[in-house]
């Protein structure tokens, strides 16, 4: 049993299914979906030999990670391009989830994880429990479509490991440049300066710009 088994039932099951709800760009462990002002990631995530001993798992174990990267918040990183297409990393991607297996969690396991035993007995198993999900995964997504659900997310909500994170604590200047942003995108130019103002004010985006001004032509 290795990850390249993994792989072959991640190609044969998932992606099939992926791909009929829009997906169109695959490697061996991600898929990318491309909508309006947001590109949808799902992610496969192995461990290295070091992170599996941590957590007494095989190698080829993984988890199901979900990100959805905002195309109207101008990207702090080089995006790489392949084929045309901007190919986030999950990891870079504004929102974030993980999928959490439907078999309650046993002493130390961990329940984003699905662990796979030494001979892969339970493989296909961990494939169709994957494979039931996406349907809640598809939810997740349709919901980070609506850019004022975005906005209120990012005014009224906490980051919730089980369900949606990755934007950064209530207030901080990871927040206040994403909310900038997205309230540009929806039209509402008063709190998009004041959330700018706030991280211009912070230091911490030097690089990016030096003033509210240069933070809105930014994103023209």
């Amino acid at each position: 049993m290795d990850s390249k088994v993994v792989n072959r039932e991640i190609r044969g099951r998932i992606w099939p299914l992926l791909k009929d709800v829009g997906f169109s760009h695959f490697t061996s462990r991600t898929a990318w979906r491309y909508c309006e002002g947001k590109i949808d990631v799902l992610n496969f995530q192995s461990f290295n030999s070091y992170n599996a001993g941590v957590m007494d798992v095989t190698t080829f174990s993984f988890c199901v990670n979900l990100g959805i990267f905002l195309n109207y918040v101008p990207s702090r990183w080089p995006q790489k391009v392949k084929d045309g297409h901007q190919i986030p990393d999950e990891a870079q991607c504004h929102f974030r989830r993980r999928l959490r297996r439907r078999v309650t969690p046993r002493g130390k396991e961990h329940g984003d994880v699905w662990n796979l035993d030494e001979q892969g007995k339970n493989l296909l198993w961990c494939i169709r429990d994957v494979a039931e999900q996406l349907p809640e995964a598809a939810s997740w997504f349709d919901r980070l479509a609506d850019k004022s659900e975005v906005l209120n997310i990012l005014l009224n909500q906490e980051e919730d490991m089980n369900n949606v994170w990755g934007f950064g604590r209530n207030p901080s200047p990871i927040r206040s440049y994403l909310t900038g942003y997205v309230a540009r995108a929806v039209g509402n130019h008063d709190l998009a300066r004041e959330k700018l103002e706030e991280a211009v004010r912070s230091n911490c985006f030097i690089e990016e710009f030096d003033d509210v001004e240069s933070a809105i032509s930014r994103s023209l």
